[in-house]
C-alpha cells in the first residue's frame, strides 16, 4: 500500500488556498460603500448561491443579487418553487465591488477565496450553485485545477464534491443571460437550477471515498503474476491502463513502464512492467472477461505491438461514452470526467511535467518519477476508469 500521495521530493505539488485570510490584500474594500459584504439569506433548503461580485445596487444596500440579474434569478427560482432569500444563502466570489462593476481579476479572486471557503465551512450547504466564470474559477480551481476553462465546459454537471462535501452546480451568470436575451439559454439555465434543487435534501457522500488507499502497489513481478493468475479464472470485468515512455508504441526505444488493473473497482493493483509479465498479461487480455479503458485505442495498440496480442472482449471506452453523453469540447478526458461524475480531486498535475514528450524522439521523463508515485498514479487511472464506466452506463440507461 502507498504511504502517501506524491510525497517524493521530486514532485512539486500545487498549493491550495486553505482558509488563511487574505481579505483586504486586493484593496477593493477601500473604494466601495459596503466593504466585505457578509452572506445573507436564511438557507432553509441548504442551497448556497455564489455570484460574481456586488453590483451598484448590492453595494448600496449591502445585500447580494438585488439588481436586474438578481430579479431574473429570483423569478427563475420562484418558478421552480424556491425562494432565493428564504431557501438559499447568498454570497459572492469577490465580496467587495469593483469600480464601474468591472469583472474581478484573478488577484481579486485569489485574495477573496478564503472568504468563500469559510462561508462553505460555516453553513455546510448540501448544494452550491456557481453563477458565472468568476464563481466557477474561485471554487473549482480549489477543488480541481488552476485552469478550469470557460463556464460552458461545466454547465449541466452536478458534481459530487468531496472537498467540500456538497453538490456543485456551475451555470451561467444571470447578467449574461440578460445580455443574450435568448430563450434557449434561459431554458438551459432553468434546467441547471433544477439539477441543484433536486439535490438539496442530502449531501453527495455519507462517507467520502479515499481512492488512493484502494490501490495496491506491487513492486515484485512475481507477486503481480500470482495475483493476475488467481484472478483470470474468476472472469471478472476489469479496467487496465499502461504507462509508457511515449504515446506511440512503434519505433526504437519505446517501452512500457508500468501497468495497472482494476477488477470491478474492488481490487486494483499497479506494478512496474518487466518482460516476464508478458505471458500472464497475454492470458489475461485474451480471457473472456470484459475489458474497459479510457481511449482504449491506446491500450489496444500497445498490447498489439509490445505483447503481440489482440485484446479480447473490449466492453467500454470511457472517452467514447463521454462524447456520447456530452460532446462539449474539453470534457471527455478521464481526469475531467472523474471529477465531474465521481468528485475525484486533481491527481495528475504533479506528474504532468514528467509525461510531456521531449527531444527529437518525443520520449517523456516518466522514468524519473519515484516508482511508488508512478504506480499510485497509474493505479488511480484504472480504478477510476472502472468506476467511471459504471457511472456512464447508468447515465445512458436512464436516457432510454
Amino acid at each position: 500500500m502507498s504511504k502517501g500521495f506524491f510525497s517524493s521530493s521530486k514532485i512539486q505539488g500545487r498549493q491550495t488556498t486553505g482558509a488563511i485570510a487574505r481579505c483586504g490584500s486586493c484593496g477593493l474594500y477601500q473604494h466601495c460603500k459596503s466593504p466585505k459584504m457578509p452572506p445573507t439569506g436564511e438557507g432553509r433548503k441548504k442551497i448556497l448561491v455564489v455570484a460574481e461580485a456586488p453590483g451598484k445596487n448590492e453595494d448600496e444596500q449591502n445585500i447580494q443579487l438585488i439588481g436586474k440579474a438578481g430579479k431574473f434569478l429570483r423569478d427563475e427560482l420562484k418558478s421552480l418553487g424556491i425562494s432565493l432569500d428564504r431557501d438559499c444563502w447568498k454570497t459572492n466570489a469577490v465580496i467587495c465591488r469593483r469600480k464601474d462593476n468591472a469583472t474581478p481579476e484573478d488577484r481579486h479572486i485569489k485574495a477573496c477565496k478564503p472568504n468563500l471557503l469559510n462561508t462553505i465551512k460555516k453553513y455546510e450547504p448540501n448544494v452550491i450553485i456557481l453563477l458565472g466564470g468568476v464563481a466557477c474559477k474561485s471554487l473549482l480551481s480549489e477543488m480541481w485545477k488552476d485552469d478550469i476553462g470557460g463556464v460552458t465546459r461545466w454547465g449541466g454537471y452536478c458534481i459530487p464534491g468531496t472537498k467540500p462535501n456538497a453538490w456543485i452546480v456551475p451555470t451561467f451568470h444571470p447578467s449574461f443571460l440578460l445580455r443574450c436575451n435568448d430563450d434557449f439559454l434561459t431554458r438551459i439555465f432553468s434546467n441547471h437550477l433544477q439539477l441543484a434543487i433536486d439535490k438539496r435534501k442530502s449531501k453527495p457522500w455519507t462517507e467520502i471515498p479515499d481512492y488512493k488507499k484502494q490501490i495496491e502497489i506491487i513492486t515484485k513481478p512475481s507477486s503481480a503474476i500470482n495475483i493476475i493468475r488467481d484472478m483470470i479464472p474468476k472472469k471478472q470485468p476489469f479496467a487496465f491502463d499502461y504507462e509508457a515512455n511515449c504515446l506511440k508504441p512503434e519505433g526504437v526505444g519505446t517501452k512500457l513502464v508500468s501497468c495497472s488493473i482494476s477488477w470491478r473497482g474492488k481490487r486494483t493493483i499497479a506494478f512496474p512492467w518487466v518482460e516476464n509479465l508478458r505471458d500472464i498479461m497475454v492470458k489475461l487480455l485474451r480471457s473472456p472477461a470484459y475489458k474497459i479503458a479510457s481511449n482504449l485505442n491506446m491500450e489496444d495498440r500497445w498490447s498489439r505491438v509490445k505483447l503481440n496480442t489482440k485484446v479480447r472482449n473490449w466492453y467500454w471506452d470511457t472517452m467514447q461514452a463521454a462524447h456520447i453523453i456530452d460532446n462539449t469540447p474539453g470534457v471527455t478526458g478521464l481526469k475531467f470526467q472523474s471529477f465531474v461524475l465521481l468528485g475525484t480531486e486533481d491527481y495528475d498535475s504533479h506528474v504532468k511535467e514528467f509525461l510531456k514528450p521531449t527531444g527529437k524522439n518525443k520520449f517523456n521523463r516518466i522514468d524519473e518519477l519515484d516508482l511508488e508515485d508512478l504506480l499510485l498514479y497509474n493505479g488511480l487511472d484504472s480504478l477510476l476508469e472502472y468506476k467511471l464506466a459504471m457511472k456512464q452506463i447508468k447515465i445512458l440507461e436512464s436516457r432510454k
